[in-house]
């Protein structure tokens, strides 16, 4: 055999070396992926929550995790000052008005329809205090829902010239808002109790700031003197009344609740605001009364008299 034959038939060996395997290594990486998954899934519920949540429970939510010396109340509430009424003086936060909570009006001028949204301003002045007494506060609540309103008035341009026929007064009963028809502006249709739209919009700019206060209301309606001339025999007796009636209607479908109201009245002409003269038209008027808390016994009727004595 020669050389190189013997060359030819030499076997020939591959050696193949495999690669060493990969170093061992845990599980964490999955833990983290799940608590994010986790995460996620838990914000898109809250924001879900959020969603489906009215703002008055919202606020609740927000009143409990506040720090123990800024809680106010007993619970959260959209009340004046925070769910502090003037039964449970104390600290209270500075209260605000939500964006998503303000009522709209639509307030007609000339042939033109506008949608606003009513603007209540914050109400921080003349807060309840801890050192105050209950009527002492209760005082401070209507000085700041007077001034709410007259606020209101000024920053809502339609409204700006009805000051005159919005009259405020806070007395020994409550605080009084009197609605007071001019003499080329009235609030109700001539001889009903339809209520305008301007009336409209002023009676949902006031339930706006009164249902934040907890008193108790009365409503009346008032007329002037002037015989009201109906073929069904209806006076004015009828049409203060049903006009007192359509305003509480009005102040109950713009969220006051009826369960406030203890009276409603109609006067007729027998209570006019300018006595001296009994036809002006400014003796039409509308008068919501926000009674003090500590006068609600005034108007109880007196017990029964007793006949017979016990023996």
């Amino acid at each position: 055999m020669s050389e190189e034959t013997a060359e030819e038939e030499r076997e020939i060996i591959i050696k193949k070396v495999k690669p060493p395997p990969p170093a061992p290594h845990g599980g964490a990486w999955k833990v983290a992926y799940a608590d994010f998954v986790t995460a996620m899934m838990a914000f898109f519920l809250l924001l879900w929550l959020l969603n489906a949540t009215v703002q008055e429970k919202l606020e609740g939510i927000s009143n409990y995790f506040l720090p123990i010396g800024q809680k106010t109340g007993t619970s959260g509430g959209d009340g004046v000052f925070g769910g502090t009424s003037a039964t449970d003086p104390g600290p209270v936060q500075t209260p605000s008005t939500s964006a998503q909570m303000a009522p709209t009006a639509e307030v007609e001028t000339g042939d033109k329809e506008i949608k606003e949204d009513i603007p209540v301003p914050d109400l921080q002045d003349d807060a309840p205090n801890v050192t105050d007494s209950k009527s002492d506060n209760e005082a401070k609540q209507f000085k700041a829902a007077e001034a709410a309103i007259q606020q209101a008035l000024d920053d809502i341009p339609e409204l700006r010239d009805l000051h005159e026929a919005i009259k405020i007064d806070i007395n020994d009963e409550g605080m009084e808002v009197q609605l007071i028809d001019q003499k080329d502006s009235a609030m109700f249709k001539p001889g009903g109790a339809e209520l305008n739209e301007r009336t409209k919009t002023l009676l949902l700019l006031i339930a706006s700031v009164i249902e934040r206060l907890p008193n108790k209301l009365k409503i009346s309606g008032h007329t002037d003197s002037e015989p009201f001339r109906s073929t069904t025999g209806k006076t004015n007796w009828e049409l203060s009344l049903e006009r007192a009636n359509a305003g509480r209607r009005e102040l109950e479908e713009n969220g006051i609740s009826s369960k406030r109201f203890v009276r409603v009245t109609g006067f007729a002409d027998r209570v006019p605001l300018l006595e001296d003269d009994p036809a002006s038209p400014r003796n039409r008027r509308l008068i919501i009364m926000l009674q003090r808390e500590d006068k609600d016994r005034t108007d109880l009727p007196p017990a029964p008299p007793r006949i017979f004595r016990n023996e």
